[in-house]
């Protein structure tokens, strides 16, 4: 149960701060943007199993990144990042991370088109600076969809298993077993 929720609070803070970068990023007008929403919001359709498969590739201590982490020094040759207890939970939060902070970025970027331009122009005649007009416009008109989706995303994490059964079996030494996990696990014996 410790261990749950530990990774709903980290899963859900990162992954809404990372997801309002995002959308706040994507919003703004530039070159390759439909391009760049298109790169941001693709994780977001990409299956929990398949996401194991690509992390689990991308974690192999001989072909993966842990490889290439090696060879700059900051890893040990042969280092498993899903083998290690030290390293996995993390290893593991990258994973979902890379999977869940799309939503984040869809349901907000869709909020944020929808504030008026003349709030921010008004703002900025009466010369409040980007960061005033972020904590006194966009906030406060983001409030309704980051509540939601802070919500919906804390029971798909809490009930999360399909990354974590695939990725680490809730191991090593039960480090990532939740409880839904752990119910699966139990469920799966008997």
């Amino acid at each position: 149960l410790g261990f749950s929720v530990k990774w709903v609070v980290v899963e859900v803070v990162l992954q809404l701060l990372l997801g309002l970068a995002l959308a706040l990023i994507v919003n703004e007008s530039f070159v390759g943007r439909a391009l760049s929403r298109a790169l941001v919001f693709s994780p977001w359709a990409v299956s929990g199993v398949l996401t194991t498969a690509i992390w689990v590739l991308l974690y192999n201590p001989f072909t993966g990144m842990s490889r290439y982490l090696a060879d700059m020094g900051l890893m040990q040759y042969g280092a498993a990042p899903l083998a290690n207890p030290d390293t996995v939970f993390w290893a593991a939060v990258l994973a979902e991370l890379w999977r869940g902070v799309p939503f984040f970025a869809i349901l907000l970027l869709a909020d944020l088109q929808s504030v008026s331009k003349e709030l921010y122009e008004a703002a900025a005649v009466d010369g409040a600076s980007r960061l005033r007009r972020f904590l006194h416009i966009t906030l406060p008109h983001l409030r309704d969809a980051i509540i939601l989706s802070t919500l919906l995303r804390s029971v798909w994490e809490f009930n999360n298993v399909d990354l974590l059964y695939t990725l680490t079996g809730g191991g090593p030494a039960h480090q990532t077993t939740t409880l839904p996990l752990y119910v699966a696990q139990q469920a799966a014996q008997s």
